[in-house]
């Protein structure tokens, strides 16, 4: 259940995101804008797109956790300029030095900033099968990012590793302040991980939800994915910080959860009435989902990926 003092102070914060919207809206282009979410706490929020050279491929959201005595990053950013932007942005709201930034997932919009960490000697935490699937994945990534977004705005940027993994959830206290990292298992990637920060009920839950974009199934499990949200939301948080989207009511787990659901009845439905993966993909239509930025985009690949989840599990694989 949430706490009295916590849901008080809800309204007041996002009243607070509503009024720098417009400044969120402009964080990609320009500088980097801390917004407050609760006391301490802070999102820098990505454009609701695909990387472009428009938005230098700043997509993800990031989070800005200040404590007592120094401050944690949920996030590094997209390229080595949009940490360094991060960096200048902290110093705008605090003295206190950044001790710590964590990667929620293996993600290039979450990750490729770590570089600019190393250099400070600040240790970045990550599950250790987020490293695995960064040192497997993120070459290909970054090439793919530079095409969309361009060489410039990259730079130099190149995968840096994280220097402090874990292999389960742990409750970390540094810089003054008490979070958990949370991991559920297998979901929408081997190591997704979410941060919760009970003293202001704000939970950034990673690529683990998606709100008004349509989440990315590649490398998930779906019943892992399940479980995870159904755990996210039984926290008591007050404010949901998802991966891409707006900041939320964590009562919107929910709607992620309804995707992953849906989308898995109804290509199981396909899948067991003949239809092969092509007319699959053609027939499974999410309605209510179709108004969510990338639907044209991600939906199509995603009812590919669970095709072929299903057809294994057939097959006994």
């Amino acid at each position: 259940m949430r706490s009295p003092l916590i849901l008080g102070r809800v309204l007041k914060w996002f009243a607070a995101l509503a009024l720098a919207g417009a400044g969120i809206c402009g964080a990609a282009a320009a500088g980097l804008e801390l917004t407050p979410v609760a006391s301490g706490v802070y999102v820098v929020q990505g454009a609701l797109a695909e990387p472009a050279p428009a938005n230098r491929g700043r997509i993800s959201n990031l989070g800005v956790i200040v404590g007592d005595a120094g401050v944690i990053t949920v996030g590094t950013g997209t390229s080595e300029s949009e940490a360094e932007a991060l960096f200048a942005a902290i110093a705008r709201v605090t003295e206190r030095p950044v001790v710590l930034g964590i990667n929620t997932h293996a993600a290039p919009d979450q990750v490729l900033g770590n570089g600019v960490f190393a250099r400070r000697g600040i240790p970045v935490l990550a599950h250790r099968e987020t490293d695995r699937f960064m040192v497997q994945n993120c070459d290909t990534c970054i090439r793919n990012l530079k095409k969309a977004v361009g060489d410039a705005a990259l730079g130099g940027t190149a995968l840096s590793r994280a220097s402090r993994l874990i292999d389960g959830s742990e409750a970390i206290r540094v810089g003054g302040r008490e979070i958990q990292v949370l991991y559920y298992g297998w979901s929408a990637q081997p190591g997704s991980v979410a941060v919760y920060d009970s003293a202001s009920g704000v939970l950034f839950a990673g690529d683990l939800a998606s709100i008004d974009r349509i989440p990315e199934l590649r490398a998930a499990r779906v019943e892992g994915w399940l479980d995870a949200l159904g755990k996210m939301g039984s926290l008591g948080a007050a404010i949901l910080v998802p991966g891409h989207g707006p900041v939320s009511d964590p009562q919107r787990l929910q709607e992620v959860a309804a995707y992953l659901k849906q989308l898995e009845s109804r290509v199981v439905k396909a899948y067991e009435s003949g239809s092969g993966i092509l007319e699959a993909a053609q027939r499974v239509e999410l309605p209510a989902f179709r108004n969510w930025a990338l639907y044209e985009r991600f939906h199509r690949e995603n009812i590919h990926f669970v095709y072929l989840r299903v057809e294994a599990r057939d097959f006994g694989q």
